[in-house]
């Protein structure tokens, strides 16, 4: 599905709501629409037959090669002149409330005569389901990541830091293709994996640690996630044997991943997994997550999803235990929902990793 068919499928739904505008902010669905990747400094107005993008000075030039389908309107995002001399000429206008601040929600009202038609996720619910090209885009990312892992295990010894590690792990994302982060890379040893999204310190690798490593990169707009725990040295019988037990309960998760189940169903039954052997209570966050232009996106497996998967969604599967004082093991995998089944992407190796 090419630039041209999302756009209508966007005319289509304004077409059925009524709508004669339709306003995009977010940067992601600015991107999605368009393929103009200065979006934070932009602005998108949509009409039964007109496109026009919004930006300033500094980006006129990236717009032209970016979006040569799109009519090019130079005004700083501060400024609603040139955008009030389109949009007043139409009754219904549609803006992305969910991602607009009040103030601007506010300017938007005072300024523009167009009745306000509040919004929230609808280009998100369509970004969902990705076309092939967004596949192929979301599996590169995936390969490096699982480049970037296999390296990082080639180098991780006794007496390194969490912070190096996480700074080494993000100069590799980028030599080998990245653009940048998906997220601010996790790399916590020992008694400071028991923290689902801890910050790497200063703590030094010691023999018998667990290392959670949880990151991914950018690759053309299009994020990647993995994670991994790995031993230093020597595990001991707990640590081994809780690591196989998580590792049953993520790729039970895999497993139940296909179109047309609920996300709320493979949440629970993952964690029904984890308690057979007392560690649900130990799973402080949802089984797992869309992926796409963003690193967590429609749909989302947890207990209060109503979210229904459909072929062509892309979600990762990442149940996790954090025992206080202890640590914890979070093992993640990113996944293509087909019809029969899905299609892991993050290929490296899941079995108990000593180092």
């Amino acid at each position: 599905m090419g630039m041209v068919e999302r756009i209508k499928k966007i005319r289509n739904f304004m077409e059925e709501s009524r709508l004669d505008l339709f306003l995009v902010t977010k940067p992601e669905n600015i991107r999605y629409l368009s393929a103009f990747s200065a979006g934070s400094d932009a602005r998108l107005v949509i009409s039964s037959d007109g496109q026009y993008i919004f930006t300033d000075s500094r980006y006129i030039e990236q717009a032209k090669r970016e979006c040569p389908d799109w009519e090019l309107m130079q005004e700083h995002v501060g400024r609603l002149d040139s955008l009030a001399g389109i949009c007043d000429k139409y009754n219904r206008l549609a803006v992305e409330s969910h991602c607009l601040s009040y103030d601007l929600f506010q300017q938007y009202a005072t300024r523009l005569k167009s009745e306000l038609v509040p919004l929230a996720n609808t280009i998100e619910r369509q970004r969902a389901v990705k076309d092939e090209l967004e596949l192929d885009l979301l599996t590169t990312s995936a390969r490096i990541g699982d480049s970037v892992f296999n390296q990082i295990c080639l180098e991780i010894q006794e007496g390194l830091s969490e912070r190096y590690i996480a700074n080494r792990i993000t100069y590799l994302l980028k030599e080998k293709g990245s653009t940048r982060e998906s997220f601010d890379t996790i790399a916590v040893s020992g008694e400071n994996a028991a923290l689902p999204h801890g910050q790497p310190g200063n703590r030094l690798l010691r023999r018998g640690d667990m290392l959670t490593l949880d990151f991914g990169g950018f690759y053309q707009g299009y994020a990647g996630d993995m994670t991994r725990t790995v031993v230093i040295g020597e595990a001991s019988p707990k640590l081994r044997d809780m690591y196989l037990e998580v590792l049953e309960a993520q790729e039970l998760g895999v497993s139940l991943v296909k179109a047309g189940v609920s996300c709320r169903e493979i949440d629970m039954q993952v964690r029904e997994c984890l308690r057979k052997y007392g560690l649900d209570v130990y799973f402080q966050h949802g089984t797992g997550h869309g992926v796409g232009l963003e690193i967590h996106e429609i749909p989302r497996l947890s207990p209060l999803s109503d979210d229904v998967l459909e072929e062509g969604m892309v979600v990762t599967v990442e149940p996790g235990v954090y025992i206080p004082g202890w640590g914890g093991i979070r093992i993640e995998d990113t996944v293509i929902v087909k019809k029969g089944g899905c299609e892991i992407i993050t290929r490296s190796d899941k079995g108990l990793l000593i180092i």
